[in-house]
């Protein structure tokens, strides 16, 4: 059996809002390029240098399927994560929703300049880009990623669900079966740190003001940080597990004999913890992604805390304290 409600299931709509900035800007771009293709030379400059000449070129041709391309395959991808991301009803759905928008609608305006940057020009090769063409693709993707957020808000008001008893102690179980609890957490703050960081490793798309070495950890390091910000937290018969959705390693745990007493209660990252993310403190340790609503654990023998914060966190200390409770009486 399961000690939980009912999972939390994205909303096609939801899905369906974070694929539409992609599709919508992939057909703005294509109808851009088809009202300026007159206009356009046998070679676009594409890729400009630090001090803004152009340095590579594409037949238009080229760069309309290179964008259309980016936008929908990661437009996909995109998509999918947050589709992934959500299962566990995480808090950090809706702000890559809106990231989503935000991307979409830089990537968009960015393909826009160019095309209006290479129209009526004879030839490519003398041109240069403006710096503040970039300006208007971050203020752009800005909004976009504004509007994304409201419209997360509006069209999605049950996003997301917050289920349990938070003063629950223990669970009418049966003696005989197996219980478990499952939930995803997620930290907001890193998956939008995470999201510009890879933003701005596109920088070289358009301009090579950094080498590229420097985009690739960019990449790397958004990355780092968007698998880090979200991890399933399970309580079942080993006791408490804490993993790192993207990565294997670490595995934070506290089997059930060390369980003392578990509760549910509010935190506070600062003045608890000195900080968010994974902390170690003289008395307590735990993986705090925001303030509020978290499982706190007191262990055994030394009287340390252990918390993590995560929604519905009375079922699973409810769990937790009645199987910490049962354990003896099943060896």
């Amino acid at each position: 059996m399961t000690a939980t409600g009912p999972p939390y299931r994205v909303p096609r709509r939801l899905v369906a809002l974070v694929a539409l900035p992609f599709v919508v800007t992939t057909a703005v771009v294509a109808a851009v390029h088809a009202g300026m293709r007159d206009r356009l030379p046998g070679e676009l400059a594409v890729h400009f240098g630090p001090g803004g000449a152009a340095d590579r070129f594409e037949t238009p041709g080229q760069f309309l399927v290179a964008m259309a391309a980016m936008l929908l395959l990661g437009g996909a991808a995109w998509t999918a994560m947050v589709a992934w991301s959500g299962r566990g009803g995480g808090g950090g759905t809706g702000v890559a929703t809106a990231a989503g928008w935000g991307l979409a609608a830089f990537l968009g305006t960015i393909a826009v300049l160019v095309l209006r940057l290479n129209a009526g020009a004879a030839r490519a090769a003398g041109l240069s880009l403006p710096l503040w063409h970039l300006g208007v693709a971050f203020a752009v993707g800005l909004a976009g990623g504004l509007l994304g957020h409201a419209l997360v808000r509006t069209m999605v008001p049950d996003w997301p669900p917050s289920r349990g008893e938070n003063g629950a102690e223990r669970l009418d179980l049966p003696r005989e079966g197996r219980a478990g609890w499952a939930r995803r957490t997620s930290s907001v703050p890193m998956l939008l740190g995470g999201v510009v960081l890879m933003v701005g490793a596109l920088a070289p798309l358009t301009v090579s003001a950094m080498p590229w070495w420097a985009a690739i950890v960019l990449l790397l390091g958004g990355l780092l940080l968007v698998l880090m910000a979200q991890a399933d937290v399970v309580v079942d018969q080993r006791g408490l597990t804490v993993r790192l959705c993207g990565l294997p390693w670490p595995r934070l745990s506290v089997p059930l004999d060390r369980v003392a007493m578990a509760q549910a209660r509010p935190v506070d990252p600062l003045g608890e913890f000195g900080g968010w993310g994974y902390r170690v403190m003289p008395k307590r340790s735990g993986l705090v992604y925001r303030s509020g609503e978290a499982l706190v654990v007191r262990k055994t023998g030394d009287g340390r805390e252990f918390a993590v914060t995560v929604d519905d966190a009375g079922t699973a200390a409810a769990l937790l304290n009645t199987l910490a409770e049962r354990r003896p009486e099943t060896r």
